[in-house]
């Protein structure tokens, strides 16, 4: 492969970082709202659905699959992970495994690939949640539950941060994220360190410390980015546009 000439050498400064949307919580009463609002942006993303949801809005999560979104598993009532039992937590996978590919047969496409995310991100190692730690009994178990329920971790190409990798993210059968957008702040009476309205939660998208969870503004990772579903349309609107201002190109994983 031949390297590119020095009239080119500004290929490289122009790539656009990639970004994997990724967005909890769904479906929601104003879920196809939001579907809508994305395609008109041009942006696919995996919705990790909860079960009791999909039964409330089944409709919803059939028009976004088949618009090309990924319908992923978030449990069927978002418990944290590290404070039940192995066999409900095989339930609130299982379950909800079932609603989804009841989703897609009714969406008339073949389910692509089946993946999961832990509700609060808590993969079973309660306070330290921030890693995935193959030595701790329970991590171990239910990674064990998704394999033998055929879940996988996508291709999420580029993601470099040491933190992600020395936490063990990359190799562990859930999907995590490299940048959480704070959303969940904008509920009443919520709040995170100092962020806790929109303009503290739009700031902190420009915040440069790439080793600490907010690196939007580095050009040597891709991002795995979290949002909710269940923020107003408005607010979800102008996250994404903050988003846009960060010339990030949003697409799905290799699947």
């Amino acid at each position: 492969m031949s390297c590119p000439s020095l009239q080119n050498v500004s290929y490289f400064s122009n790539m656009k970082k990639i970004a994997y949307l990724t967005i909890d919580d769904g479906p929601s009463e104003d879920f196809r709202e939001k579907v809508d609002y994305l395609e008109s942006r041009g942006i696919k993303a995996i919705w990790f659905c909860r079960g009791e949801a999909l039964e409330r809005f089944p409709k919803q999560a059939i028009y976004a699959i088949q618009k090309g979104h990924i319908i992923g598993n978030h449990s069927y009532d978002h418990p944290y992970f590290s404070e039940i039992s192995l066999e409900e937590a095989r339930y609130q996978i299982d379950h909800t495994d079932h609603l989804i590919n009841e989703i897609y047969l009714q969406a008339g496409i073949k389910r692509p690939i089946k993946v999961f995310r832990f509700p609060f991100l808590d993969n079973g190692s309660g306070e330290d949640y921030l890693k995935c730690n193959w030595e701790n009994t329970n991590v171990r178990a239910l990674q064990k539950i998704l394999k033998e329920l055929g879940y996988i971790q996508p291709v999420f190409e580029g993601i470099n941060y040491e933190w992600y990798v020395n936490a063990g993210f990359d190799k562990c059968l859930n999907v995590d994220c490299t940048f959480d957008t704070f959303d969940w702040c904008l509920l009443e009476g919520e709040q995170k360190y100092s962020y806790h309205d929109l303009p503290t939660i739009l700031g902190r998208m420009d915040e440069m410390v790439p080793e600490n969870g907010r690196g939007l503004n580095d050009q040597k990772s891709n991002e795995i980015i979290l949002m909710h579903a269940f923020i107003s349309l408005e607010d979800f609107k102008t996250l994404i546009e903050k988003l846009l201002t960060k010339k990030l190109l949003f697409k799905l994983p290799e699947l």
